[in-house]
């Protein structure tokens, strides 16, 4: 893979994507385990993070910001 040249200390889009992503599944998290607490398991939540994340991470375009 080419190196991506970074004109500012901005994250990547591919960061930046990757970190919403985190971001929405523990808030998802804990909003199931308020609403629906029998369909909250904290293994399988704590499984989905990082998955989401690889996979947030790895779709998304790697470009400079502009």
């Amino acid at each position: 893979m080419a190196t991506v040249i970074q004109p500012t200390i901005r994250p990547t889009n591919k960061l930046t994507a990757a970190t919403v992503a985190a971001a929405v599944v523990s808030v998802s998290g804990v909003f199931v385990r308020n609403m629906w607490p029998s369909w909250y398991d904290a293994e399988t939540w704590a499984t989905l993070l990082p998955v989401a994340v690889f996979a947030v991470g790895y779709l998304i375009k790697d470009e400079p910001n502009r």
